[in-house]
C-alpha cells in the first residue's frame, strides 16, 4: 500500500474551525474522495491517504491517516450502504481536529497536537463504497448489465433507499470470522439480498478482506464501527475476564460522552460484526456506536447530523488519548542516548510493515522506548522506530591521537561490530575519536573503527642521529612493544639511533634495524 503525502477549539466555536468539508449534505463516494485530498493537501504533515484497493466496481476503499503517534486507534464507517452519515461524522472529525492541530488550539479540553503527535488515528471513511453510492444514486451508477441483477437482490423494488449490503448483496458487517457459522447456520437470508445475507463464506467480499487486512497492519489498540441507528453503544462480545473492567470503562466513558447507552452484554451474542471479531481476535476495547435517533429501513436524514456531531465530536480524541496509554504499557521506557553510524530507515512503529521512505543519517540520537528488537527515537516527523544494531550508547570523544599498529588490523564500520571489513598492515595511523578502547581513523576507504591489539598508543617518537655503544647483549624488537621480541639478541657493538620513544631506541646496527630498550 503506497501512502500518499501531501506534505483547542472551544465548544461554541469548534463547528466554525475549519469548512473544507461540509457535512451536512448527502455525502458520495465522490465528495469524500475529494473533500480527503483537499485535506492532505491543506495539512500535509498530518494527513495522509492511501487506497486499501478497489470494489467490485471500481471504487477505491480509502484510509486516512490522522495524526504523527506510534500508537494508533481505527475508526470505520459505512460498513452499511445506507448508514453513510457515518462517513460524514468522521470527515467532520479529520477536518476539525486538523484545523485545531495548526492553530495550536485545544479542542473540547483537549490538546490536539499533543494527542496527534502521540497517536495515529486511521480512518476508513467509507467502508461499502459501492453499497453507498448504489443505495444513494440508485441504477443508473451501475452497468445497465447489472440492473436486473441488483433489482432481483432488492425483492424488486427499484427504490434502493433501504439498501444496506454491498454490491453483491452481501452484508460487509456479518462477514467477519466471529461465530460466523452460526450466524450464517442461523440467518433466514440465505441469497444475495439487500440486507443480511452473511455471504458464502467468512470475509468472501473483497471490503471485508480489506478491511481485516489493514486492520492487522494498524494494529490498533481501540477500533470504533460507526452504525446507524439507535444511539447505543455494542462494546461486548465474548470479552475474555481479564479484560472486562478495562473494556467497560472505556465503553462507559464513551456512553457519558455521547450519551448513547450501552447493551447489555448478552451471553449468546450473534457474531459476524467487525466489533466482534476484533475483540475476539486482538483481545483488545471495540466499540460500535449506532448514531441517530431510531431509522426504519433507510439513511437518517441529514437534520440529524448537528445532534450526532455533538455528541461525537470530541470522541475521536478521547480514543485517541486512551489507544495511547494501551500502547505505553506496552512500550518500555527509556532515557538515555545513542550515537548510529550508518543510515538507518526509519518506521512508524516496531514492525518491518511500517518501514518509512525516511531514513537516519549518522547521528547522537535520544532513546525514549523499546519494544522487543526496536528503538523508538523522536525526529520531526514524530516518534520513529529504529532496529537494534548498530550503535553505541553514549557517544564517542574526539581525539587526535597517532597509534602504532604492531600487528595486521580488522577495520569496522563502528565500534563493537561483528561485521567483517579488510585490514590494514602495521603502521603508525592517527586516531580521531575513541569509545571504550575502540579507536575511529581515517583510510581512503572513509573512516573505520579499531580494536588495535599490543599497539603503542600515542605513538610520536622523537627524531635522533647519534651513536651508542652496546656493551653487553640485548633484547631488540620489531616494535616498541614488549611482545614483539625477537628471536636473536643484538650484540656488543656501536649503533646509530634514529628515533627514541620514552625508554625505547630504534636502532641501525650491523645485523639490521629494530627497537632495543
Amino acid at each position: 500500500m503506497a501512502l500518499i503525502l501531501f506534505a483547542g477549539l472551544c465548544a461554541a466555536d469548534s463547528a466554525k474551525a475549519a469548512s473544507y468539508v461540509n457535512p451536512n449534505q448527502v455525502y458520495s463516494y465522490e465528495r469524500m474522495t475529494y473533500d480527503m485530498k483537499v485535506l492532505a493537501r491543506k495539512y500535509p504533515s498530518i494527513v495522509q491517504y492511501r487506497s486499501l484497493g478497489k470494489t467490485p466496481y471500481g471504487r477505491e476503499i480509502w484510509a486516512i491517516k490522522l495524526g504523527k503517534g506510534d500508537a494508533t486507534v481505527f475508526y470505520n464507517s459505512s460498513h452499511h450502504a445506507r448508514e453513510w452519515l457515518t462517513t460524514n461524522l468522521v470527515m467532520e472529525m479529520i477536518d476539525q481536529y486538523s484545523e485545531a492541530y495548526m492553530a495550536k488550539r485545544t479542542f473540547e479540553g483537549y490538546n490536539v497536537q499533543s494527542v496527534l503527535n502521540n497517536t495515529s488515528i486511521w480512518f476508513v471513511p467509507m467502508v461499502n463504497p459501492d453499497g453507498v453510492t448504489l443505495q444513494q444514486k440508485g441504477l443508473n451508477a451501475f452497468p445497465k448489465s447489472i440492473h436486473s441483477k441488483l433489482i432481483k437482490m432488492n425483492n424488486g423494488s427499484r427504490n434502493f433507499k433501504r439498501w444496506k449490503a454491498n454490491a453483491q448483496g452481501i452484508d460487509l458487517n456479518r462477514q467477519y470470522p466471529a461465530n460466523w457459522d452460526s450466524l450464517s447456520r442461523n440467518s433466514s437470508v440465505k441469497s444475495p439480498s439487500f440486507k443480511n445475507f452473511s455471504g458464502y463464506r467468512p470475509l468472501q467480499a473483497v471490503e471485508a478482506q480489506k478491511i481485516a487486512q489493514f486492520t492487522a497492519f494498524v494494529d490498533p489498540e481501540i477500533t470504533i464501527s460507526y452504525h446507524t441507528s439507535g444511539r447505543i453503544l455494542y462494546w461486548h462480545f465474548k470479552n475474555k475476564p481479564q479484560f472486562i473492567d478495562r473494556d467497560r470503562r472505556i465503553a462507559e466513558a464513551y456512553g457519558r460522552m455521547s450519551r448513547y447507552t450501552l447493551v447489555k452484554p448478552s451471553s449468546n451474542p450473534s457474531g459476524g460484526g467487525y466489533k466482534d471479531w476484533f475483540i475476539q481476535t486482538y483481545n483488545r476495547p471495540g466499540l460500535t456506536p449506532e448514531l441517530s435517533y431510531g431509522v426504519y429501513e433507510t439513511n437518517p436524514p441529514i437534520s440529524v447530523f448537528n445532534e450526532e456531531w455533538k455528541r461525537n465530536r470530541k470522541a475521536a480524541l478521547y480514543v485517541a488519548a486512551e489507544g495511547d496509554k494501551l500502547w505505553e504499557a506496552k512500550v518500555s521506557d527509556a532515557n538515555y542516548n545513542i550515537t548510529t553510524f550508518e543510515k538507518v530507515p526509519l518506521y512508524d512503529r516496531p514492525n518491518t510493515s511500517h518501514k518509512t521512505k525516511l531514513t537516519l543519517n549518522p547521528a547522537y540520537v535520544k532513546v525514549t522506548g523499546t519494544y522487543k528488537d526496536y528503538l523508538r527515537i523522536g525526529t520531526t516527523y514524530g516518534p520513529k522506530w529504529i532496529k537494534k544494531g548498530y550503535y553505541i550508547n553514549g557517544t564517542y570523544k574526539k581525539i587526535s591521537m597517532p597509534i602504532l599498529l604492531t600487528e595486521k588490523t580488522q577495520l569496522h564500520s563502528m565500534p563493537f561490530t561483528a561485521k567483517a571489513g579488510t585490514y590494514i598492515n602495521p603502521q603508525t595511523v592517527k586516531a580521531v575519536k575513541s569509545y571504550n578502547g575502540w579507536y575511529a581513523i581515517q583510510t581512503v576507504n572513509g573512516e573505520k573503527w579499531i580494536k588495535p591489539v599490543n599497539a603503542v598508543l600515542n605513538f610520536n617518537p622523537v627524531e635522533a642521529n647519534e651513536q651508542a655503544v652496546i656493551t653487553t647483549a640485548v633484547d631488540w624488537y620489531d616494535y616498541p612493544h614488549t611482545t614483539k621480541k625477537r628471536a636473536v639478541q643484538l650484540q656488543p657493538q656501536t649503533v646509530t639511533v634514529k628515533q627514541v620513544w620514552g625508554t625505547w631506541r630504534y636502532v641501525t646496527a650491523a645485523e639490521g634495524e629494530g627497537w632495543i630498550k
